[in-house]
């Protein structure tokens, strides 16, 4: 087998250590440094397993101490320093993974997909939402044509999401729509295999929401003739969803619907015999313990192609959230995601 690749963790904070442990436990990763300003956070980077004496305050540095001898950068910083850690790591000669969202900057996330595109660099965002059960076999059933054409699609999801005063989650403008929207709007693009033409959107905050920025929503997609509804409530008090929310995809020939973990074909028309059957997950292709886009982003590098939810492909679900802000701004107008696009 071949040597394992070699990363520079940058931000070794709670979601940093998260991918700390990803990467100790995948056998085609192997952590060459971190990068980390916050001296308690390094700390606890060490406790977990970070290689102490390769932990460095800027990516400056750690890319100086290891020119030539790491293979890929992981950005697990706030989004507004995304678009710096890109040029950086694409100016050293390393491809990339970030956590999502790209950028909360739409035109810093296009210059960020022509920065890698012109440096030949991998550039993945880890969008893992859709690397679970319900939508990978949705996609496939959906491509088979188990419902038909599909014409419409429901989405509701209600959580008491981002409850710690002081967050940019709870200060920061629309963050609900844009840090939890984007999980939900990619999975719909890899659901029906197709992008959003345009959105309306409303957002609100119920009188006893904690959010300073509107934490629920009503977006209307048009996936070309498909129309998508997603409603989220982020400061949900009552019965919440799942993280993935719940689903309806209904075409000619019947609905699927995702009800908790599980997932049914269901057709009750008169005209046809009635059914109703739960569908059993496909089983994963990654092997049990490895991280799915760890495991796909190295496999992209090893064979010179494009990774799942490459930057190029992510930018037209962070064009769905940029649609939904500009759509509410507007007071619910209709955006072209077609236009932003350009």
């Amino acid at each position: 087998m071949a040597e394992s690749l070699r990363g520079i963790l940058v931000g070794l904070g709670g979601r940093g250590r998260y991918w700390l442990g990803n990467g100790m436990r995948h056998p085609d990763v192997r952590w060459v440094a971190g990068v980390e300003p916050v001296e308690a956070n390094r700390e606890r980077a060490v406790a977990a397993g970070a290689p102490a004496d390769h932990l460095y305050p800027t990516l400056d540095e750690a890319l100086a101490a290891f020119q030539g001898r790491a293979d890929f950068v992981m950005d697990v910083t706030p989004p507004a320093t995304h678009e710096t850690i890109a040029v950086q790591t694409f100016a050293a000669g390393l491809h990339l993974i970030g956590e999502k969202p790209m950028s909360d900057d739409f035109a810093a996330a296009k210059r960020m997909v022509e920065a890698g595109r012109g440096a030949g660099k991998r550039h993945m965002i880890t969008q893992n939402y859709r690397f679970g059960p319900q939508p990978r076999t949705t996609r496939r059933l959906v491509a088979e044509g188990l419902v038909g054409t599909v014409g419409q699609i429901d989405v509701a999801f209600y959580m008491n999401w981002a409850d710690s005063p002081g967050s940019h989650y709870v200060t920061q403008p629309y963050m609900f729509t844009k840090d939890m929207g984007i999980h939900h709007f990619d999975m719909l693009r890899y659901v029906l295999d197709k992008d959003a033409e345009s959105v309306r959107c409303a957002t609100w905050n119920p009188s006893w929401g904690w959010h300073q920025g509107d934490a629920s929503h009503v977006a209307v997609f048009n996936f070309g003739g498909a129309f998508a509804v997603h409603r989220g409530v982020g400061c949900a008090v009552g019965t919440r969803t799942t993280w993935n929310g719940e689903w309806r995809i209904e075409g000619p020939q019947g609905t699927l619907t995702w009800e908790g973990p599980d997932l049914y074909y269901t057709h009750l028309h008169r005209a046809d015999k009635p059914r109703r059957e739960q569908v059993f997950p496909d089983r994963p292709a990654t092997p049990a313990g490895q991280d799915p886009l760890l495991t796909e982003f190295a496999a992209a590098i090893r064979e010179g192609r494009e990774p799942e939810c490459n930057a190029a492909d992510n930018l037209h679900s962070l064009a769905m959230v940029e649609g939904c802000v500009r759509s509410a701004e507007a007071g619910g107008q209709k955006v072209s995601l077609t236009d932003l696009l350009v």
